[in-house]
């Protein structure tokens, strides 16, 4: 049966100019880069992987349910507050820090308009 989730694939317009971003800015490792497959791969150091997809097309991984906007990848930080720091002084659009009362959660946009949000525990 299914163990885990192995791997996420992001839609990018430009990867010679995401996979900076994404290592950067968030902290993933760059594996590897495909020019023929027009793709690359990332790995955050817990193990999980990223791949971004070049593309043309008008497209991002975003969906709505009701009329509200949501991403397909969460993240976890143990410091989100830190993090929202780390991310503003990249001028990444960022939502403020949300607290539902057990968890903290922050939604950001890579420059492809990619959604994502991240969860804090506690």
């Amino acid at each position: 049966m299914i163990r885990e989730i192995l791997y996420e694939q992001i839609p990018v317009k430009n990867i010679s100019d995401a996979v900076p971003w994404y290592t950067e800015v968030l902290g993933f490792t760059f594996i590897w880069h495909n020019e023929d497959e027009q793709l690359a791969q990332l790995n955050l150091p817990s193990g999980q992987m990223l791949f971004l997809f070049e593309t043309t097309d008008q497209t991002n991984t975003n969906f709505s349910q009701n009329g509200t906007l949501h991403g397909a990848v969460g993240f976890h930080t143990k410091n989100i507050e830190e993090l929202y720091h780390h991310l503003k002084a990249f001028d990444v659009n960022v939502t403020d820090i949300n607290n539902d009362g057990e968890n903290k959660f922050l939604n950001f946009y890579d420059p492809d308009g990619n959604l994502f949000n991240v969860q804090c525990d506690g």
